[in-house]
């Protein structure tokens, strides 16, 4: 049975986040790039993850030779994150609406940076999290877990 999202975790995920996609390279090595973009499907059972196709070269080559997936998301502010893992993820189209999407989150990603001191952070992930070359990649996630730092890190929150 396919796993489906609760709306909370839903809603996290399309929240203001630091995320972070890895793969296994054929080599063996992890590969790892930074996400600029979630968008979750409206049944809850998919998602849609955006980054830029060129600085995640490595982990397009690794997901396109099989590897399976790893999507870490947290919220700066509390360090509240989840980790989601799938066997497989395949490219799809990038819209219009999944660049809006990917502008609308590395901007309050950056202005959450931006009030926890970081400077001008807003300004500087523009220009690194452009739109310009996103690839955008379909999950459907075999497992949840809570990654929050604490005694509950680790803790299975769904599984297909």
């Amino acid at each position: 049975m396919p796993l489906t999202l609760t709306p909370d975790q839903a809603a996290f995920l399309q929240g203001t986040l630091s995320m972070n996609v890895g793969a296994v390279g054929r080599d063996g090595w992890p590969c790892v790039t930074r996400a600029q973009g979630i968008s979750v499907a409206r049944d809850r059972r998919s998602l849609t993850v955006l980054l830029s196709a060129a600085r995640g070269q490595a982990v397009l080559d690794a997901l396109a030779a099989g590897s399976g997936i790893t999507l870490v998301a947290s919220r700066p502010l509390t360090h509240a994150t989840l980790q989601l893992k799938a066997a497989r993820t395949g490219r799809v189209p990038v819209t219009a609406a999944l660049r809006a999407t990917s502008a609308r989150c590395v901007a309050a990603f950056g202005a959450e940076l931006a009030s926890l001191g970081y400077g001008d952070a807003v300004t500087a992930l523009a220009a690194i999290l452009s739109t310009d070359t996103l690839a955008a990649l379909r999950i459907v996630p075999d497992i949840v877990f809570d990654q929050t730092p604490g005694p509950q890190a680790g803790t299975v929150l769904a599984r297909a």
